[in-house]
């Protein structure tokens, strides 16, 4: 708690603080692949744990979050993992902007503090 506190401390004042679902949020940043280590024990590739690849989401600029009934808030977030139904390859490595709910990571398949359930994604 102390942590996030200080965080929370360190953004600048004029910055809002977005909301997890089901409000809609808007983000910019540049799409990048990052594979991590998934099943069995989410600790190391090279010690037999399955690769799991997913796209991250680069931020501009760093978000905080707002704590909702469900949910812990989050500060200096700079990459958010995204869930996306469609992938298009032509996305990796340029400068998107994302649209869609927020929600905070609570499963070894969350990699970010923060993961983005996409609603439409754009150059």
């Amino acid at each position: 708690m102390t942590l996030v506190l200080l965080l929370l401390l360190t953004m600048p004042p004029d910055q809002k603080c977005l909301s997890y679902e089901p409000d809609k949020v808007v983000l910019t940043g540049t799409i990048r692949r990052h594979t991590f280590a998934g099943p069995p024990n989410y600790e190391s590739i090279a010690k037999g744990d399955r690769p799991e690849t997913y796209w991250l989401l680069h931020l501009e600029q760093p978000i905080c979050v707002s704590a909702s009934s469900q949910w812990e808030p989050e500060a200096g977030v700079s990459d958010v993992q995204l869930i996306i139904m469609k992938y298009d390859k032509t996305l990796v490595g340029r400068k998107v902007v994302a649209t869609g709910t927020l929600f905070q990571a609570h499963t070894g398949h969350h990699h970010t503090p923060v993961v983005l359930t996409v609603s439409s994604i754009r150059r």
